[in-house]
C-alpha cells in the first residue's frame, strides 16, 4: 500500500511537471523502489542525575522516554544507478539527565518532532567494483563501521559503542564519496562539507559554509582476509581530518583537527563474534563537533577504545541476541593541562538482551555502568563517580 500511494504521488509530480505530454507510469515507478522504515521506544532510567539543576527541580532519579522514527526510501534504477533518501524524526533525551564525556543514548534525536533530511543522495556504479555518491551522506556509513557494535537500534546505546567518540563526524553534510570493493579489500574515501561558526568579534559569530575552506574528509582500508573459513571478518584502518575545525588548547588558535583508528569484528562461530575499536585524536587540540560536557566545555578527550562480543541464543525466542561491550574515554595531557585537573579514564560497561519477538518487533533491556563520571571531576563537583542506567527500548521495523 505504501509503495502504491508513492508511486502515484511521484507518477501525479511528473504529469504535471510536463503538462500530461510524458505521464509517469506507476508500474515503471514501482519497479526497484524499496521503502523501509524503524520507530526506536525507549526507556531509561538513571540511577541519580549529575546535572547541576537536578535537585533543583527533583530530578535525582530520572526516568526519561525518547523515540525515533527512520524512513528510508530508495529508488533502484537498474544496477548501476541508485539514489536514497533518509528520513528522521524524534524527541526525548536521558543525555540531558546524565552528564558524561560519552553519551548514554545515541539512538536521542531531541529535534522536537521536527522531521529532518537525513541523507539524500545518488549513486552511480562505474564497474561492479567502483561507484561514487553526491549528496547529504551518513560519514559513519563508511567510517569507522563495525557489524556488532554500530546500530543504536538493535545492538548497543552507549555512545562509545556505536561509534568512536573522539572523531570529529559532524552532522551528515552535502559531499561526495568514492568506493572500491572486491571481496579480499574495501576502499573508501569521502570529503564532506561541515558548517561552523567563526567569530569576528567580541560579540558577534557568522556561519561558515565555505565547501573549500572547512570540511570533513576521511578514508578507510578494510581487510577481508577470512581466517576463519566461511567466518565473516573485517579489519579496518582509518584516518580523518577536520580542516580548520579545531582549536589548540594552548592559544585558543584554529587549526586543523584529525586522527586515526582501527575497527574490527570477527565472526567466530555461527552464534558468536568478537569486535574492538580504537580511536586517537592530536592531543593539543579539540573539536566543537566531538561535543560537550557539562554544557560548556569542550571534552577533553582524545583517545578511546573498546572491546565485545555478541552471541546468538534460543532462550525467549529464535535467534535471541545477547551483547557485552567495555570501553574507555581517555584524556590527553595537554587538556588536563589546560583545565588544571587530573582526569581520569572514564570507564563504560553495557550488557543487552534483544528479544526478536517477531521478524517485525524486538524489545531490548540493557544496563550501563558509567564510572569515573567525567574523568573523577563529577566527585568533586557534589555528584556521584559512577552511575547505573537502565535501559527497555521496544524496536520496531516495517
Amino acid at each position: 500500500m505504501k509503495k502504491v500511494v508513492v508511486a502515484a504521488f511521484l507518477a501525479a509530480v511528473v504529469t504535471l511537471g510536463t503538462s500530461g505530454a510524458y505521464a509517469a507510469d506507476a508500474e515503471n515507478l514501482l519497479e526497484g523502489l524499496s521503502i523501509n522504515g524503524g520507530i526506536t521506544l525507549i526507556l531509561q532510567s538513571l540511577q541519580k542525575s549529575n546535572v547541576a539543576q537536578a535537585t533543583e527541580i527533583g530530578y535525582e532519579t530520572p526516568t526519561v522516554g525518547s523515540y525515533s522514527v527512520d524512513l528510508e526510501i530508495e529508488k533502484k534504477f537498474d544496477d548501476n544507478n541508485t539514489a536514497f533518501l533518509h528520513l528522521e524524526t524524534g524527541t526525548g533525551d536521558a543525555n540531558s539527565r546524565f552528564t558524561a564525556f560519552s553519551g548514554i543514548n545515541r539512538d536521542a534525536d531531541d529535534s522536537g518532532n521536527q522531521v529532518s533530511v537525513t541523507e539524500a543522495w545518488f549513486e552511480h556504479k562505474f564497474t561492479d567494483s567502483f561507484g561514487m555518491t553526491f549528496g547529504v551522506i551518513d560519514p559513519t556509513s563508511s567510517l569507522d563501521d563495525n557489524a556488532y557494535a554500530n546500530d543504536e537500534t538493535s545492538q548497543f546505546l552507549g555512545d562509545i559503542f556505536r561509534n568512536a567518540p573522539v572523531i570529529s563526524f559532524g552532522d551528515n553534510a552535502i559531499g561526495i564519496k568514492a568506493v572500491y570493493e572486491t571481496d579480499f579489500i574495501d576502499v573508501a574515501a569521502q570529503y564532506l562539507n561541515v558548517e561552523n561558526t567563526i567569530e569576528i568579534g567580541p560579540d558577534e559569530e557568522i556561519n561558515n559554509d565555505d565547501i573549500t575552506r572547512h570540511g570533513f574528509v576521511s578514508a578507510q582500508v578494510n581487510f577481508k582476509p577470512g581466517f576463519i573459513e566461511d567466518m565473516e571478518g573485517n579489519y579496518r584502518i582509518y584516518a580523518w581530518g577536520l580542516l580548520d575545525g579545531g582549536t589548540k588548547w594552548e592559544d585558543d588558535e584554529q587549526t586543523t583537527d584529525y586522527g586515526f583508528g582501527v575497527s574490527i569484528d570477527q565472526q567466530i562461530s555461527d552464534i558468536f563474534g568478537v569486535f574492538a575499536r580504537y580511536s586517537w585524536k592530536r592531543d593539543d587540540a579539540y573539536s566543537s563537533t566531538v561535543g560537550t560536557f557539562d554544557g560548556d566545555y569542550a571534552s577533553p578527550c582524545n583517545q578511546t577504545w573498546s572491546i565485545g562480543a555478541q552471541a546468538k541464543i534460543n532462550a525467549l525466542g529464535e535467534e535471541d541476541i545477547v551483547g557485552l561491550a567495555f570501553g574507555q574515554m581517555m584524556i590527553s595531557d595537554k587538556a588536563k593541562d589546560s583545565y588544571g585537573y587530573d582526569f581520569k579514564a572514564e570507564d563504560h560497561l553495557e550488557v543487552y538482551y534483544s528479544w526478536n519477538i517477531s521478524d517485525y518487533l524486538a524489545v531490548t533491556p540493557s544496563i550501563q555502568y558509567v564510572n569515573n563520571v567525567c574523568g573523577g571531576a563529577a566527585e568533586d563537583m557534589g555528584a556521584d563517580n559512577s552511575a547505573f542506567v537502565g535501559s527497555i527500548r521496544m524496536q520496531i521495523s516495517f
